[in-house]
């Protein structure tokens, strides 16, 4: 076990190794699964293992926490913790930077979504390759602050129901069918 693996106190992320190829990240931080400055270094050494490892090719991120994904991030945490931290090596913030790095990322990034995604948790399902939410139990709600680097080539219908759709939540059965549209139009 390395110390990705390791679960302690604070570790707010969790990475399985299912197989050399397929790995599991999850999101544990009860009772909202929120995202902060602490949680950055975490996530960021799962992005420079994913681009590093030449064995890993699929990356599914999901959560641990009943009803929600990831949300929103930590604006109550004091504000030096998160303006202190470097920007990333694409030049960006270390938030804007990860997601980039992972739209980018030689493997297929697959989102898992059974509860609320806002904010951090919306902004990690654009990044990533493909997006699967339960029909009962997902809401994405999207406030269209996008980081305009990682979408860049990633248009797609679901992105563009998004900013139809400016500041509301989408539940599980919307997301199905834009979903189903998508595929129905792409074949």
């Amino acid at each position: 076990m390395n110390r990705l693996e390791k679960s302690t106190a604070t570790q707010q992320i969790r990475l399985e190794r299912r197989s050399p190829s397929y790995w599991r990240v999850t999101f544990d931080h009860p009772p909202l699964n929120i995202f902060g400055p602490e949680t950055i270094p975490q996530l960021n050494e799962i992005i420079v293992a994913l681009e590093t490892d030449e064995h890993v090719k699929v990356v599914v991120f999901d959560s641990a926490v009943e009803g929600f994904f990831l949300t929103h991030y930590n604006f109550l945490a004091p504000l030096e913790d998160s303006t202190s931290l470097p920007p990333g090596p694409t030049g960006l913030q270390a938030l804007p930077d990860m997601l980039v790095r992972l739209s980018r990322a030689p493997v297929v990034s697959i989102v898992s979504i059974r509860g609320r995604a806002t904010g951090v948790g919306s902004e990690l399902a654009l990044a990533s390759d493909m997006r699967f939410a339960s029909s009962e139990k997902a809401i994405l709600s999207i406030a269209y602050f996008k980081f305009p680097q990682y979408l860049l080539g990633r248009g797609s219908i679901m992105d563009a129901f998004e900013r139809i759709c400016l500041g509301s939540a989408l539940t599980g059965f919307v997301i199905l069918v834009v979903t189903t549209l998508t595929l129905f139009v792409a074949s």
